[in-house]
């Protein structure tokens, strides 16, 4: 199962009827600002409840407002999401979203209409609108949001609802829900009460000689009949408060063999912390747990996964989340960037370009109709150089050095004496492609 088509329109920058089509796996969408990447997660974090952020609440801003000074918002705004790839399990599960068709549907319409600081909106599965809607169903499929800022350190520290908490949870799901029904403790529970007895009892401790002081100075001070016993502990109990207590401490590499080595993310780089929360978001998405509350679609969605990271780290890590949406076949992936780095490093199959020239337009790579023998040669020949035309208004193609240095400078003759204010290529947002040399023959491409 994966989304495979995404429809918007009056939301954010989609006034007119808007459509993407994603592969399952891994998908890396390019364009320059503007575009529409952020909206297209935006609409999709509109559909789910995210487990990182929590649900994304419709704001006025979501509504379509022109940039003309007699425009109006958009009256309402709607999304579809399409699901494709589904399994015998996936279609059952997902009975009310399928109907008598192969893929499921879910909808969202809302109106901008604002009452009692919300916004009036109605969600449905399949094609009728007026279906019974099971919101239980949307807890089948786990959306993860990553934002371009990513406070890594504040993550994985120790705290309510820290990542470290979640991934926990999840690896011990299935042994905490027994644990429940036996009524007995968690073997981490029942190893923090030992603890919390043998601090109390241990003569060579201050904890049991402070404990002790406290109890007399109380019964001293309003007598035994009001008096009140006491104990030092550490005060998490169940298992939920002892892992968010937990933090992540890192070495530098791989050879530390001690823990008195380890230091904590303050003193870590920002790139570094950011791998290690992908990491830990990425460990719980690929969790192999036949637990019937594991969601049966993972959905993982990051805006510009290269932030704070050199060249090589970030080609290494969109190889890792390229080969965890292929070795998982319930998890994709959809990233946006503005790195070249990423953009050359990845397959077309995975590319879409997004233009805005009048309204977005989104254009998968593999749709584009090239020969296989074109799709290699394109994905040898896109280095970070030329994948630069992915992400600019225009794109002037040329020969070698010596036309990539003279056309812009040409261009700089001819527009000097415009008055709309444009006076280089890069003013147009036009890059000068070397191709270094004549390679595309136009009828075979």
């Amino acid at each position: 199962m994966y989304l495979r088509k995404l429809k918007a329109q009056g939301f954010r920058c989609f006034h007119s009827s808007f459509e993407i089509e994603f592969t399952d796996g891994l998908n890396v969408i390019v364009g320059e600002n503007g575009a529409g990447k952020t909206a297209i997660i935006s609409s999709i974090r509109q559909l789910f409840q995210d487990s990182e952020s929590g649900r994304y609440s419709i704001s006025s801003d979501d509504f379509f407002s022109p940039f003309i000074t007699e425009g109006k918002a958009a009256l309402s705004f709607s999304i579809c999401a399409e699901f494709d790839g589904l399994d015998v399990e996936d279609k059952v599960a997902f009975l009310p979203w399928v109907g008598a068709s192969n893929t499921a549907l879910l909808t969202l319409q809302a109106e901008n209409k604002e009452i009692r600081g919300r916004f009036k909106k109605i969600i449905w599965g399949g094609n009728s609108k007026s279906s019974q809607f099971d919101p239980e169903l949307i807890d089948l499929i786990q959306c993860i949001y990553l934002p371009p800022l990513r406070d890594a350190e504040s993550k994985l520290s120790n705290g309510r609802q820290s990542r470290l908490s979640k991934l926990l949870k999840a690896l011990n799901r299935k042994q905490l829900k027994q644990c429940r029904e036996d009524d007995t403790l968690h073997p981490l529970e029942e190893k923090l009460k030992d603890f919390n007895t043998s601090l109390a009892t241990d003569d060579n401790l201050s904890i049991k000689k402070a404990n002790e002081l406290i109890t007399a100075n109380l019964t001293k001070a309003i007598g035994y009949h009001f008096g009140q016993k006491t104990s030092i502990q550490f005060a998490e109990s169940d298992f939920t408060k002892i892992a968010e207590s937990l933090t992540l401490l890192f070495f530098p590499d791989l050879s530390a063999d001690s823990q008195e080595l380890f230091r904590g993310l303050s003193q870590n780089s920002l790139g570094y912390n950011n791998l290690l929360y992908i990491a830990s978001i990425l460990a719980e998405l690929t969790l192999d747990d036949e637990d019937d509350e594991q969601p049966l679609f993972k959905l993982l969605l990051i805006e510009e996964p290269e932030a704070h990271l050199h060249p090589q780290l970030q080609i290494r890590l969109l190889n890792h989340l390229k080969s965890v949406a292929e070795e998982n076949k319930n998890v994709q992936v959809i990233v946006t960037t503005h790195s070249t780095v990423l953009a050359s490093s990845v397959e077309l199959e995975s590319i879409i370009h997004l233009s805005k020239s009048q309204a977005p337009v989104a254009t998968p790579l593999r749709t584009c109709g090239l020969h296989s023998t074109s799709s290699q040669f394109i994905n040898r020949w896109l280095d970070v150089t030329k994948s630069n035309l992915l992400f600019a208004s225009g794109v002037i193609l040329v020969e070698g050095i010596a036309e990539q240095m003279i056309i812009p400078t040409l261009a700089k003759i001819v527009l000097k004496d415009q008055k709309d204010g444009y006076k280089s290529l890069e003013d147009l947002g036009i890059s000068t492609i070397n191709l270094n040399g004549i390679y595309f023959n136009l009828r075979s491409v």
